[in-house]
């Protein structure tokens, strides 16, 4: 089951509609964000407003709405949708115009709200843990298109995760022009060494998720010895412990990189710690 909202209105898959003249659907020029919701409660909302108005200012995008307006929104959405566990997906698009690269000609602001039912995520990924590549395909340029913005461009992305499908793996992580680790599809990566956890900076190109800033946090308070630094691809596959992160995906165990098994071969005991004390966080 899936509601949806479209600037204020509630509509079923089939009717919720948009015009083929909006600029996100021409050019992708929208910004968006992913959460989910437990019993109706969406999890860290102000966080997620406050980088959708981050994305929007960095592409020099006015937003008509105020982030109460936006709340408020997603709340009714959810109450119509009303499930235990929902995943939402909030856009907002320069609007619609005539068919012109110039962000001028677009007339307000659309609204879109997507909510649907949002299963748990499965138990495998946790006992068994999941397979990633190293893509070909590099990470577009924070000089060309900052990966910090959440827009709707998500060519780079799709070509990235196409690679992982044809090689049957779970997601790829794409490096930047330096050859350093950036980030995987719709995830943040990490890597633990010698106890060591490690995340690449938002300065090798990548998207500062809600969820990492969160498990950052975490770690710090439990004394948890951490770094944020440049991670090559080698040491991305010499590394003892892996895992992804993202709202909906949480905590996701890497136990291969390219085929290449990390550690023992199954997901990591501090990657499992950190996995339960973020599950009592949510």
């Amino acid at each position: 089951m899936k509601v949806i909202n479209i600037n204020g209105n509630i509509l079923d898959s089939e009717n919720a509609k948009i015009s083929v003249f909006d600029r996100g659907f021409l050019f992708g020029d929208s910004v968006y964000e992913v959460t989910e919701a437990i019993s109706n409660r969406p999890i860290f909302m102000d966080e997620h407003l406050e980088r959708l108005w981050q994305s929007a200012n960095k592409i020099h995008m006015p937003i008509a709405f105020t982030k109460s307006k936006i709340m408020a929104e997603v709340k009714k959405t959810l109450e119509v949708l009303n499930v235990k566990r929902a995943y939402i997906r909030i856009i907002i698009t320069r609007g619609e115009g005539e068919i012109t690269l110039d962000p001028q000609a677009a007339s307000q602001n659309n609204l879109v709200i997507i909510t649907k039912e949002l299963s748990e995520n499965p138990k495998w990924w946790y006992k068994d843990g999941v397979e990633i590549i190293i893509a070909d395909t590099k990470r577009t340029s924070v000089d060309s298109m900052d990966p910090s913005v959440k827009s709707g461009n998500y060519l780079n992305n799709i070509l990235a995760y196409n690679e992982a499908v044809k090689e049957g793996a779970f997601d790829a992580v794409m490096l930047n022009h330096d050859g350093h680790v950036t980030e995987g599809t719709t995830s943040n990566i990490w890597i633990v060494k010698d106890q060591i956890l490690v995340t690449p900076p938002l300065k090798a190109g990548l998207l500062g998720g809600i969820t990492r800033a969160k498990i950052i946090e975490l770690c710090k308070s439990e004394n948890i010895q951490i770094e944020q630094r440049n991670i090559t691809a080698q040491e991305l596959q010499d590394a003892d412990e892996s895992f992804l992160t993202s709202q909906t995906r949480r905590i996701v165990p890497v136990v291969k990189v390219n085929k290449t098994p990390l550690g023992s071969g199954k997901p990591g005991k501090l990657t499992l710690d950190i996995l339960n004390k973020y599950n009592k966080l949510i």
